[in-house]
């Protein structure tokens, strides 16, 4: 996938001789400066999504879930679950 990114001027210099500096194209450069961003950046929840913690209510076991989860399976050759 192409994607096209407008830089501005006062940073082309910039991006160009840090790009140089690792022996890169200035597109590999921004590249790699994406990756390592989406790498190193941890996931984040919702306040929504954390507020659903301990909310699940259940009068079955961890292990009678299971059980129901594996019969009601299609797929008969996928694992047990443990």
């Amino acid at each position: 996938m192409k994607i096209s990114v407008y830089v501005p001027k006062e940073l082309e210099g910039r991006l160009r001789e840090k790009a140089e500096e690792r022996s890169m194209t200035p597109s590999r450069f921004v590249q790699s400066l994406v990756r390592e961003r989406f790498e190193q950046e941890p996931r984040r929840f919702t306040s929504a999504f954390a507020g659903l913690a301990g909310s699940w209510e259940d009068e079955r076991s961890a292990e009678e879930i299971c059980r129901e989860l594996e019969q009601s399976r299609r797929d008969a050759s996928r694992s047990v679950l443990r």
